[in-house]
């Protein structure tokens, strides 16, 4: 992979500028499995970042991830339902009703009445939930710079596009699921 400094040539996984890369828990991990089992390189990747930015959010804010998510969806999409959070960030009902809770009792978000739907209530941050919002977002791009800082801004934007067409067909297949007949025992 070319980096972002250019004309390093090709590194393959688990190689560094100057060769391959100390064999490692990581890269042990990483082994177990071939690219063909890609979904569970990236639930590992996933579950490393929701790792480190648990502790990084909560050390910093003094919120948990599911908090600071809830903030970050209002903060940019306005005002909404706990069940739009939900739909939005792909994530249970429960979690953002919990975290809604825990926002409120904090003083970083207040409920108003919903216009259009009475058993439900509008969510909004404060100025205290913005604060935090602008000060964690400084730090969150900081460190998501420092992540992708090894590629090129043409593989930044080859790994988005390629990782939105694995997620729109993830999407179709939970839409789509049907339990083959094979199985169906």
């Amino acid at each position: 992979m070319a980096g972002a400094g250019g004309g390093r040539g090709t590194r393959g996984a688990g190689e560094t500028e100057g060769g391959p890369a100390a064999a490692g828990p990581l890269e042990e991990a990483w082994s177990i499995f071939d690219e063909r089992h890609l979904p569970y390189r990236l639930l590992m990747l996933g579950k490393m970042l929701d790792r480190i930015s648990t502790q990084h959010i909560r050390d910093l804010a003094g919120v948990t991830l599911a908090e600071w998510r809830v903030i970050v969806h209002l903060a940019v999409m306005g005002a909404r339902s706990a069940s739009e959070v939900s739909a939005a960030a792909l994530v249970d009902r429960a979690e953002v009703s919990r975290a809604v809770r825990a926002l409120e009792e904090k003083g970083f978000l207040v409920r108003s009445e919903h216009p259009r739907n009475r058993k439900s209530s509008l969510l909004s941050v404060t100025p205290e939930g913005r604060k935090i919002y602008e000060r964690m977002l400084r730090q969150r791009r900081h460190f998501y710079g420092a992540l992708m800082s090894d590629l090129a801004p043409d593989e930044l934007a080859q790994l988005d596009a390629l990782l939105l067409r694995v997620a729109r067909r993830a999407d179709t297949l939970v839409r789509d699921y049907v339990i083959p007949p094979d199985l169906q025992s």
